[in-house]
C-alpha cells in the first residue's frame, strides 16, 4: 500500500512538473515577446515608476483626502490656495503652469527654477499652501496659522532622507507642514546603476515625474471638492486619476518594451557614428526635463532642425493640443534625413488623426493620452481636466534612454550622466566629468 501511494505521488508530481514546464515554456515565450528579463534598464525603470505610483496610491491618498478637505473648507470661507512646489526640473519647466491644458487653475504652480513660495502673495491664517522646500516665509506664515501641505521628493529633507542626501540637513520642511505627501522617489534621484559606471551614489533614469504626479493628484481632488462643495475628506477623484495613470503606464510597458529595445540600439548606433539626441516638444517642460536633470544624460542637445545631420536622432513628444506644430516639426526633421522617434497618442479624443505623424516617424510610441485636456469630468469646466500627457511623455523618454544606455554598454561604451547634486560627491563628480562629455559629445 505504501508503495502504491508513493507511486501515485510520483505520477502526480511528474504530471505537475510537466504541466508547470508547459506553462513556463508558454510564459517564457510571452516574456520573450513582451517583457525583457529583469536587469534590463527599460524594464527596471517602468516597473519602478509603476511601483512608486502604487506606493502613492496606498500610502498618500488618505492624507490627500484629508488635506484637500481642509483646503476646500478654507477656499469656501474665502481663503487662498497657492502652490509653491517650484522644483524639480519638470516642474520649473512649466509642467504645471497656468497655461497647461487641463489645469483647473485652482492653484497652478508658478513657473521658475526652485522658487517655491517666497512670501508673495501674502498668505496666513485661513489660507492653504502647497510647498516643497523649507524657507523662512513658509516657516513664519505657518507659525501664524497658514495651513501647509508639504510635498516631498528625494532632495527635500524629510524622515526618509538619509543624512547628507538632501538640500536642507538642518532645516526641515516637515516641521513647518501640517500634512506631508511623499513621492517615494529613490534617494539618489535615479532608478538604476549603470553597469559601466559603478560610481557610489550614481543612479540614472530619474523619478522626477512623480512630483508632477503629486501635484495633479492633489489638484484632481481639489477640483472635485470645490465643484461639488465636498468636505467629506474623500480621495475618490485623486484615486481615479492615479488609477488611470497607472493603467496607461502598465499598457505602455506591455506594448512597447520590445520596440523600445530596438529603438535604443538604433540610437546607440547613430550616436557612435557621430549623431546627437535632440528631445523636442511643443511645450518647454519636456526639454527642461531631458536636459540637466539628475539621473539624466549629459549628451542631449536642443533641436535646431536647420542644422540636423542624417545620423542625428530627434525624440518628439506631443503636447495636449498642438498637432499642427508637431507635424510641421516632424516634416522639417525628415527633410534633413534625421531619425525620428515620436511619442504621441495614436487616438485623440477630438478626432484629429495622427496618421500623418505616424508616417513621418521612424518609430512611434503611443502615450495613451489622447484626452483633449485631461481625464476627469468635473462640473464647471468646458472639457475634462487633469492631464496624464506630461508624465506619460517623460516615462516614455526615460524608458527609451534606458534602452539606449543598454545598447551602448553592450558595445563597451559608457555615456556620461548628471549625478544628483543632492547626494554626497554629486557636484564634484559632475564638475570632473563634464569636460569629458564636452570633448566626446555624449
Amino acid at each position: 500500500m505504501k508503495w502504491a501511494v508513493s507511486f501515485a505521488a510520483v505520477l502526480i508530481t511528474a504530471s505537475i512538473f510537466l504541466s508547470c514546464a508547459e506553462k513556463n515554456e508558454t510564459l517564457d515565450n510571452v516574456e520573450n515577446e513582451y517583457f525583457p528579463r529583469l536587469g534590463n534598464y527599460t524594464d527596471l525603470y517602468l516597473r519602478g515608476s509603476y511601483d512608486l505610483l502604487h506606493m502613492m496610491r496606498v500610502r498618500e491618498l488618505e492624507k490627500i483626502g484629508e488635506a484637500t478637505k481642509i483646503a476646500t473648507q478654507l477656499k469656501l470661507a474665502g481663503g487662498t490656495i497657492f502652490s509653491g512646489i517650484g522644483t524639480p526640473h519638470i516642474m520649473y519647466g512649466g509642467a504645471c503652469a497656468e497655461d497647461v491644458p487641463g489645469n483647473p487653475n485652482i492653484a497652478y504652480d508658478h513657473k521658475g527654477k526652485n522658487t517655491g513660495w517666497l512670501g508673495d502673495p501674502p498668505l496666513g491664517k485661513g489660507d492653504f499652501l502647497i510647498a516643497a522646500n523649507p524657507t523662512k516665509p513658509v516657516e513664519e506664515a505657518h507659525k501664524d496659522g497658514l495651513y501647509v501641505l508639504g510635498v516631498g521628493f528625494p532632495m527635500t529633507t524629510n524622515r526618509y532622507s538619509p543624512p547628507q542626501f538632501n538640500d536642507h540637513p538642518d532645516y526641515f520642511i516637515e516641521d513647518m507642514s501640517d500634512s506631508f505627501i511623499y513621492t517615494w522617489g529613490p534617494k539618489e534621484d535615479g532608478f538604476a546603476t549603470p553597469a559601466l559606471t559603478p560610481t557610489l551614489h550614481l543612479k540614472f533614469l530619474p523619478a522626477s515625474p512623480m512630483t508632477v504626479v503629486a501635484y495633479w493628484t492633489i489638484m484632481a481632488q481639489l477640483a472635485h471638492n470645490i465643484a461639488y462643495k465636498d468636505t467629506s475628506g474623500s480621495s475618490d477623484a485623486a484615486d481615479k486619476y492615479l488609477s488611470t495613470l497607472m493603467s496607461r503606464l502598465d499598457e505602455f510597458h506591455y506594448s512597447y518594451s520590445g520596440i523600445i529595445q530596438d529603438a535604443g540600439e538604433e540610437i546607440a548606433k547613430r550616436i557612435l557614428a557621430g549623431g546627437k539626441v535632440h528631445p523636442w516638444s511643443g511645450r518647454n517642460e519636456f526639454w527642461v526635463e531631458s536636459n540637466g536633470t539628475a539621473g539624466g544624460l549629459m549628451g542631449v542637445y536642443q533641436l535646431n532642425p536647420d542644422s540636423l545631420k542624417t545620423q542625428d536622432i530627434v525624440i518628439l513628444a506631443t503636447a495636449n493640443a498642438t498637432p499642427e506644430e508637431e507635424i510641421e516639426m516632424a516634416r522639417k526633421v525628415k527633410e534633413k534625413g534625421a531619425w525620428l522617434l515620436g511619442i504621441y497618442p495614436f487616438e485623440r479624443e477630438d478626432g484629429i488623426s495622427t496618421a500623418e505623424l505616424q508616417e513621418l516617424c521612424d518609430v512611434s510610441l503611443d502615450n495613451f493620452s489622447g484626452d483633449l485636456h485631461g481625464v476627469l469630468d468635473i462640473p464647471g469646466y468646458d472639457t475634462k481636466i487633469i492631464p496624464t500627457t506630461t508624465m506619460m511623455n517623460n516615462f516614455a523618454f526615460w524608458a527609451v534612454t534606458g534602452a539606449y544606455v543598454q545598447a551602448m554598454e553592450a558595445q563597451g561604451v559608457a555615456p556620461y550622466y548628471w549625478m544628483s547634486y543632492h547626494v554626497p560627491g554629486g557636484r564634484e563628480y559632475d564638475d570632473a566629468v563634464r569636460p569629458l562629455y564636452l570633448e566626446r559629445g555624449y
